[in-house]
């Protein structure tokens, strides 16, 4: 199953049950050959109504009379709906020539029907946020927007409109295969995505688990369009697919929708043709070697291990919980403590079929590698393992637990994690993993790993002979009502209220106090699901050319996780766990950043945690080599990226133009000058600085949600008297434009089939000018609005050149250093074509401008993005922290609100032509060309 990996990472996060595929998104297309034809929906003279068939977890199951699979979590708090559709087809359904087809085809599905001829269009112009996404099992499309009746109306219209009804042509076929083309040459750009797909390939003999989602190269462009076609025939059908509605909407009204929409829709004669492949035991350890230039050493093992509906799945998913967690698994301690590896852990599940579970390690450049290979399989396998304790596995389930608790406060986040297991079989696998996984018990995880991971089950990177054959027969599973049969619903959080996200109703919630210390508390009041509350603190000191000579500042925050005075790293951890709160502490030269999320009723004492992690740190000696080691391993491993590769290209020219040197806050440095820095680092440093600047001399304190009686004089209490008198006060840096001449710079990449082109231009502009938010719409309109751009029209739509392209504008609220950029990736062949298309658009753009109707989409696209920011309590503690910096109410939002209305197209279009200009940019590009 493909999966969006920028490197290596554990695959779990809290109980995420599934690793889901990377997903794509297309553009519109108008099709000039034969499209598909229309099916007959043969619709009955009346329509039935949906028939309810469950309840469980505040989801509700429903079912149409032609198959159509109904499930609806209404929550009225919610100010968004989430409208998802899930097709039970993957990459398992191809065939031989065929790999790849079910992804294609999500990419086609969004070129349009006869009556919706650009999709992308008509969802950005009701401020819809979509995507669609691909796996092994399924192909998923979901869309996300303001609650609006008439939207839903729109989006079940279209989704009933191109479940039959879609434009699969061959016009639009030769434009998205070359953006598909460039998707997964992206893929091939990535070290750890590679040895996944080609550990998967040599797991599998014959399941077609062992293809990739994306397919291979030669698939991708030479799939005729008529297998496509058919392709889509076979499995686009109702009664191969399940609607799920999240969020706030009407159920009575959105019942009789559907059954306007998809109830006429006709169940196919055919039943939906179904894969019957089994992969026979793996008669011995398997093998495989990647070589790459650029990356770092990584091992992964893989395991077969059954179907997740299988009893033995959540006792599986609890031994990589036990393995893998940090800093008690046994992995993190005897892999990456000693320093022996930079990550190590188990991660992975079986989906509908039987699948792999994996162990891996990402290794320092120079590591023994056959030293740590040994190391990572006894521990996987327990030849070298130590007996795991009731408190190992008691903490495992109250992660579970809290992460199940996390999924029902968010249903839009929900209905994803449960599309993946409606493909496994049955959405209310979640919850019978739920109630499963507090029943597992150390004789249960004995007997999983003994069962599977063992050596004739896996496969390595290395072939190695065996002294004997070994087979592990994997069991079946059995049948689905067997197996919830004894399910119970599980618990509801607390709900939340309906709250307007606009600043004039956000303003009615504000209390602004300064505290008898000096703390400055802004609180917005919001009952949110489940008693949700975040919490924002900013510490800020010292100046600009003062704290950047000192060394190592930004490692504090993270050596903040490592314990204080108080809890040891896995007290700190546990605490944690048991009060529901999340931490993070971000720190930088000139102050810290620190994020708490908890619950109404464990703020407080979360509160105490925080006060003694930030007053008492630890900022252990072993803790900050591994830092160092990991930082000089990943710089390392990066000297081969484009992105890297790219920049050192063009840094003496920026520099040059700044006339700034080593030394200096402004300078660029490059990988060696960056590894000399954190090699001269040392802890003494570190707890130097931490010493002489660290405290609340100049603090501020954002909080939003379910807020708890006694805050303010917690806060005062825990903080008010961590003073430092002799600390230099915070002065503000006010950043400087500085102009930067155009140039050329060409960077060699090599063995790295995806390239990489970036245009920018310095502009002297800051966010609080007149002209800004006119110059942002332009932006918007001609590289920012995603799909429906400039940019992505042309070179992505219409020229095939790209799977992503985007123009991003810069600009802060201090000083006047803001800057315009083009970022795209493509083949390499491609360079100077795609260079001369983006050359072309941006010439056009100053000749011609921008439309009303652009102008329009632009500003509903912004303003509807703000207004779901503000209905994030995790968004909107940063927004309040932003408007508490700069001195402002929400009244200034609902300014630039009304200025961003205001707007008209001869302002953008002055905007943008006072501002860029064709021939000001510095073009870089990195990629693998050819070269006499």
């Amino acid at each position: 199953m493909r999966s969006k990996l920028d490197g290596w990472m554990p695959l779990f996060a809290g109980t995420a049950l599934l690793t889901l595929a990377l997903g794509a998104s297309a553009q519109p297309a108008v099709a000039k050959q034969k499209p598909t034809p229309a099916r007959a929906t043969a619709a009955p003279a009346v329509v039935s109504a949906p028939e309810r068939v469950r309840e469980l977890g505040g989801i509700e199951e429903y079912r149409l009379p032609n198959g159509l699979q109904i499930l609806l979590f209404p929550d009225a708090t919610q100010t968004t709906t989430t409208v998802n559709i899930t097709y039970r087809v993957g990459s398992r359904h191809e065939s031989p020539g065929e790999y790849g087809m079910a992804h294609l085809l999500e990419h086609l599905l969004f070129k349009g029907t006869q009556r919706q001829q650009d999709i992308p269009g008509a969802m950005a112009q009701r401020g819809v946020r979509f995507n669609g996404t691909t796996t092994v099992d399924r192909t998923n499309y979901f869309a996300s927007f303001n609650a609006n009746a008439d939207t839903l109306g729109f989006l079940l219209d279209l989704e009933a409109d191109r479940m039959v009804n879609s434009r699969v042509a061959k016009a639009d076929l030769d434009t998205e295969m070359t953006v598909v083309r460039n998707e997964f040459e992206r893929g091939e750009n990535q070290p750890f995505a590679v040895l996944m797909q080609r550990v998967n390939a040599a797991a599998f003999a014959w399941h077609p688990y062992g293809n990739a989602t994306i397919g291979p190269k030669s698939d991708i462009e030479n799939v005729p369009i008529e297998k496509l076609q058919g392709f889509y025939k076979r499995f686009y059908r109702p009664d191969n697919a399940t609607l799920l509605i999240a969020g706030q909407f009407d159920r009575a009204a959105t019942l009789a929708l559907i059954s306007r929409h998809f109830g006429p829709l006709a169940r196919p004669a055919q039943p939906v043709p179904q894969p019957y492949t089994v992969e026979p035991a793996q008669d011995g350890e398997r093998s495989v070697v990647v070589r790459r230039v650029g990356g770092q050493p990584i091992l992964l093992a893989a395991y077969h291990v059954p179907a997740i509906t299988h009893p033995d799945t959540p006792a599986i998913l609890v031994y990589g919980l036990l393995m893998s967690l940090q800093p008690s698994g046994q992995l993190y301690k005897q892999l990456v403590e000693p320093k022996l590896a930079v990550a190590a852990g188990i991660s992975g599940l079986g989906g509908v079929d039987p699948g792999t579970t994996s162990a891996f390690a990402a290794l320092p450049p120079g590591a023994d590698v056959d030293k740590v290979q040994a190391l990572l399989l006894d521990l996987a396998e327990g030849r070298s393992v130590q007996p795991f304790e009731e408190s190992e596995l008691a903490r495992v389930r109250d992660i579970a637990l809290n992460s199940y608790r996390q999924q029902m406060k968010n249903p839009e986040a929900l209905i994803q994690q449960i599309s993946g297991l409606v493909a496994a079989g049955d959405w209310r696998l979640l919850f019978q993993l739920m109630e499963d996984i507090p029943k597992v018990t150390l004789a249960d995880v004995e007997r999983v790993r003994t069962a599977y991971f063992r050596p004739a089950n896996r496969t390595l990177g290395r072939y190695l002979p065996a002294e004997q054959v070994e087979r592990v027969e994997i069991p079946a599973a059995p049948a689905l009502d067997q197996r919830l049969a004894t399910l119970q619903g599980p618990p509801k959080v607390e709900e939340g209220e309906q709250l307007e996200p606009v600043p004039t109703v956000l303003e009615t919630r504000m209390v602004r106090t300064t505290l008898p210390s000096g703390i400055h508390l802004h609180t917005l009041r919001k009952q949110t699901r489940g008693n949700t509350v975040v919490l924002q603190m900013q510490l800020r000191w010292g100046e600009r050319d003062a704290t950047f000579v000192r060394k190592g500042t930004g490692m504090i925050g993270s050596l903040m996780n490592e314990g204080s005075a108080g809890y040891s790293k896995q007290q700190l951890q546990d605490a944690l766990i048991k009060l529901r709160a999340g931490l993070n502490v971000s720190s930088y030269d000139q102050g810290a950043t620190l994020y708490l999320s908890a619950e109404r009723d464990t703020l407080l004492p979360a509160l105490h945690v925080l006060a003694d992690v930030l007053r008492r740190p630890l900022l252990p000696q072993d803790a900050f080599d591994r830092e160092i080691k990991a930082t000089i391993s990943g710089i390392e491993a990066s000297r081969q990226e484009p992105g890297v590769l790219r920049q050192e290209a063009t840094r003496a020219h920026y520099n040059r133009a700044r006339g700034v040197t080593l030394g200096h806050p402004d300078y660029v440095m490059g990988v060696d000058e960056r590894l000399a820095e954190v090699r001269k680092t040392t802890l003494d440093d570190v707890r130097r600085f931490y010493g002489e600047y660290w405290s609340a001399d100049d603090a501020q304190v954002s909080v939003v949600g379910a807020l708890p009686d006694g805050l303010a004089a917690e806060l005062d209490r825990l903080f008010g008297d961590w003073k430092k008198p002799a600390a230099p006060r915070f002065v503000r840096h006010v950043p400087q434009y500085a102009a930067v001449p155009p140039a050329r710079f060409d960077a060699i990449a090599r063995d790295k089939p995806n390239a990489i082109v970036r245009l920018h231009q310095p502009l002297a502009l800051n966010s609080e000018q007149p002209d800004f938010v006119a110059l942002q719409l332009a932006v918007q309109v001609f590289g920012g609005g995603g799909l429906e751009s400039r940019l992505s029209e042309r070179v992505r739509q219409k020229e095939g050149l790209t799977y992503g392209i985007g123009a991003s504008l810069s600009a802060g609220y201090w000083g006047n250093d803001g800057s315009f950029a083009v970022q795209a990736s493509y083949a390499p062949d491609k360079r100077d074509r795609i260079i001369a298309v983006i050359q072309e658009e941006i010439a056009r753009m100053g000749r011609d401008g921008i439309t009303a109707a652009e102008l329009s989409r632009a500003q509903k696209d912004i303003s509807e993005a703000r207004r779901q920011g503000r209905a994030d309590p995790g968004t909107l503690v940063s927004v309040l922290s932003n408007l508490a910096e700069y001195g402002e109410t929400w009244l200034a939002s609902h300014k630039r609100d009304e200025a961003l209305a205001a707007v008209t197209v001869e302002q953008a279009n002055a905007a943008w032509r006072r501002y860029i200009r064709a021939d000001g940019f510095i073009i870089s590009t990195a990629g693998d060309f050819k070269t006499p």
